[in-house]
């Protein structure tokens, strides 16, 4: 009698939970559904409560890729924009450019005009969005965790900022995640252009087709290549760093932050630094930030350390097995996901480790936290231990923090209260997660090495 009591009472608190996940769910795509429509329709004085969670970084509607659409179409010669000889066309006036000459080559020879930029960017923003709900869409009918946790990230200021200035990196997820569909596709030779123009429009995505490169493509009888898949990817991958690299020391905007509530990296110290200077005097202050970079130190180590210790990498490929058996009737491949995470992950993982980024970079880590969630929602199914849970459910804590505390940062004036805040993501829950998904990416791509067992690769090829 007790057992069916607590029966009734666990299944009234799941279907309780799943309103509310629902719930929460819709009120998210309202608003930035709203958010996008009113920039769209209202490019010049949007309404004030459009991306009004975030209004201490608003910036004139679209801002980003207006920069780049009005540069673009600029009678101005591009080089001498990109020399710092001329302003150009510059909507807000700054000499030299903020992205790699491509995205302005692209964007003039595409024809797209100064006044067609809130049309494309409302376009790319229902990409992203319905990118990110077909990813959630096998998992509406599985329980309420992924539910929240699509909607925590959605609504999380990384998905804002981006969305906001519509940034780059918005397209570039769209297009990284075409160029892994590809990849799994064994389509190598179509990927070949793709990747090309995906690394020359932002350096960044190197790290995602050099993780791919190492990982390899598992084997697929009948297929030949006119080269080695690794060294397609390799040579494409040096010729689209040879067209976006000369920017970074050429008269563009460095493509790093100086640190800030805006920014994250493992060198992103400018903000905290400057203002522990300023209340506590040099001397003290360099103190202080020394004590905060060891404390970062020792966070990525104990991330490390616990990802490599409790095998967090074979927990989440058993997550990504079962996720994908639901796709076996279908024709998306066994290696989509795992190379989905693979890459989509590597590229965070290079900005954080070799840039000071900003936070909208964290769009990437949008697999690899569904599937930590999946790993959770799925025990005690992969008989992990307790303790294996447990620190899944830390990691995925962790980066949802990251991803929301920003809004308690600006929600204070005095840029020393904003401290408390930013330090406890800066030294603490970034770095900590930073080394797990370090040890479990590379995990991944050392499985992904082992020689496939004879057995298995005739299942696989259907001979068996």
């Amino acid at each position: 009698m007790l057992t069916n009591k607590k029966s009734v009472e666990s299944s009234l608190l799941n279907r309780l939970l799943t309103i509310l996940s629902y719930s929460l769910l819709g009120l998210v795509l309202s608003y930035l559904l709203f958010s996008l429509i009113s920039y769209t329709l209202f490019p010049s004085q949007p309404p004030h409560n459009a991306f009004g969670m975030i209004p201490e970084v608003r910036m004139p509607t679209f801002a980003d890729l207006r920069w780049v659409i009005a540069t673009g179409d600029c009678p101005i010669n591009i080089n001498d924009i990109y020399n710092g000889k001329s302003v150009g066309c510059d909507p807000y006036g700054r000499h030299g450019i903020g992205y790699p000459p491509m995205s302005l080559w692209f964007s003039r020879l595409s024809g797209v005009k100064g006044a067609h930029t809130p049309l494309v960017s409302l376009s790319i923003s229902l990409s992203f969005i319905i990118v990110i709900l077909s990813q959630l869409r096998s998992s509406l009918r599985s329980g309420w965790l992924l539910i929240i946790v699509g909607s925590l990230f959605l609504i999380g200021f990384p998905v804002q900022l981006g969305l906001e200035r519509m940034n780059i990196d918005i397209l570039i997820f769209l297009l990284l995640y075409l160029s892994t569909l590809i990849f799994s596709f064994h389509a190598v030779t179509w990927l070949f252009p793709l990747m090309i123009f995906v690394i020359a429009l932002k350096y960044y995505p190197f790290f995602a087709f050099f993780a791919l490169t190492l990982k390899g493509l598992p084997p697929k009888p009948g297929i030949s290549y006119p080269a080695p898949p690794w060294l397609i990817l390799f040579i494409g991958s040096c010729v689209g760093l040879a067209l976006s690299l000369p920017w970074t020391t050429h008269g563009g905007a460095a493509p790093v932050a100086s640190g800030g509530l805006a920014s994250h990296g493992l060198l992103a110290l400018g903000y905290l630094n400057n203002t522990f200077i300023d209340k506590f005097g040099l001397l003290s202050g360099r103190w202080i930030i020394r004590a905060l970079f060891m404390l970062k130190i020792i966070s990525l180590v104990v991330g490390g350390y616990m990802a490599y210790r409790l095998r967090l990498a074979e927990i989440l490929s058993k997550a990504i097995d079962v996720h994908t058996s639901k796709y076996s009737s279908t024709r998306l491949p066994a290696d989509f996901f795992p190379s989905l995470i693979v890459s989509m992950t590597s590229v965070w993982l290079g900005c954080y480790f070799v840039t000071n980024s900003f936070d909208y970079r964290m769009i990437f880590l949008f697999p690899v936290l569904i599937f930590i969630a999946r790993a959770i929602q799925l025990y005690p199914a992969t008989r992990m231990m307790i303790l294996q849970r447990r620190a899944l459910i830390c990691l995925l804590i962790s980066m949802l923090a990251s991803m929301v505390i920003q809004f308690m940062g600006y929600a204070f004036k005095d840029p020393f209260t904003r401290l408390g805040s930013d330090a406890i993501a800066e030294f603490i829950l970034i770095p900590f997660y930073a080394s797990s998904l370090f040890i479990v990416i590379l995990s991944m791509i050392i499985m992904a090495r082992r020689p496939t067992p004879l057995l298995a690769q005739l299942a696989e090829s259907g001979e068996l």
